[in-house]
């Protein structure tokens, strides 16, 4: 079985009739070279099938034109479908990304990031650094050179002051899912979800204050859980099965919803109230009519956008350094809050 030879440099300089070395320049972007002869080799390159090996170019170089992605959890289809918005808006850019899935371990009780995930992409020199998500820490990060600038979208950290934010507002999130709950009726709105990190204590807070802002503080109430399908129901369960029950629940986000929303129909099926349910995030599941789920939509593709367009230029990114862009979410209203409370 015959083997096809993958192109290289030296195939495109032949083909061209060039030399080695102005292939080299042109696909390194170099703007020294006419119009002429880059034309030539790109043409040159396109009939031979030859694409760069960006790795190889960028340990040769000490630099390369890419940015890596660090994606907290792969499984949370909010992070994603932010990267996946990042990663279009870079290549029009004309550049290229590599991701890695963070390697979270736990020790002694508590969950750490481990520093090989960075260090695999660090090898490679990247250009810049892209954190989709909270991690549980960002020790491994503080070895990123200064001169690489580093984004995160929807995450919030004190260990690396010199990493933008780049996320939506989340007190004007929880308001807009307290106004519209109070809107059809409710008072008695319970909230489920973790706190694990800075955003899901804000969060938290955020819940709190809409509810006090609503004078409807007394009936707070919190039910924490892990960042699960399985815990959103468990704790949707213990608040259902409470003397006070709650007539709606605000989850930390759509997975946690999705989860509390078996525990809600279950519920129904027994001969209870229908109960309203809100997620955040309005990731696509959100949107099947089986799940039509109420939630907030962060602007996922706003956040990729802006973290796209500080990743590819050093200069704006050297400005906005160490600061947060909060974006203004919005509410996306669907059958899971239709049910008017009973009185």
């Amino acid at each position: 079985m015959s083997v096809t030879k993958r192109p290289t440099i030296r195939d495109v300089a032949a083909e061209a009739g060039v030399s080695k070395s102005l292939v080299s320049l042109v696909f390194a972007g170099e703007t020294g070279v006419s119009q002429e002869r880059r034309e030539k080799v790109l043409a040159a390159a396109k009939k031979l099938g030859f694409t760069p090996n960006l790795w190889a170019r960028s340990l040769s170089s000490g630099s390369a034109n890419f940015v890596a992605m660090i994606v907290a959890d792969l499984h949370n289809p909010l992070f994603t479908e932010i990267a996946d918005f990042a990663r279009k808006d870079l290549l029009e850019k004309g550049i290229n990304t590599v991701m890695a899935a963070a390697v979270i371990s736990e020790r002694n009780g508590k969950k750490i990031l481990e520093a090989s995930t960075v260090n695999s992409v660090l090898d490679l020199r990247p250009r810049s650094i892209f954190i989709v998500g909270g991690l549980p820490d960002y020790k491994a990060l503080k070895s990123v050179p200064a001169s690489v600038p580093i984004v995160m979208a929807t995450g919030i950290t004190t260990q690396l002051p010199r990493a933008i934010t780049v996320r939506s507002d989340d007190n004007e999130g929880m308001r807009l899912l307290v106004k519209h709950l109070v809107g059809l009726g409710h008072q008695r709105i319970s909230y489920v979800g973790p706190v694990d990190e800075a955003v899901s204590v804000l969060r938290r807070a955020a819940y709190e204050k809409a509810m006090f802002d609503a004078g409807l503080a007394k009936f707070a109430h919190i039910e924490e859980c892990d960042r699960t399908e399985s815990s959103g129901y468990s704790a949707a369960k213990l608040l259902l099965s409470s003397p006070t029950k709650p007539t709606a629940i605000v989850a930390f986000n759509d997975i946690i919803a999705i989860g509390a929303q078996d525990a809600v129909d279950q519920a129904v099926e027994a001969g209870g109230p229908k109960v309203a349910l809100t997620g955040y995030d309005n990731v696509y599941i959100s949107a099947l009519s089986k799940v039509s789920l109420t939630s907030i939509e962060q602007e996922k593709a706003a956040i990729a956008h802006k973290a796209a367009e500080l990743l590819a230029d050093g200069d704006l990114a050297e400005e906005f350094r160490g600061k947060e862009i909060l974006l203004l979410p919005k509410l996306v209203a669907r059958e899971s809050t239709t049910t008017a409370p009973v009185k």
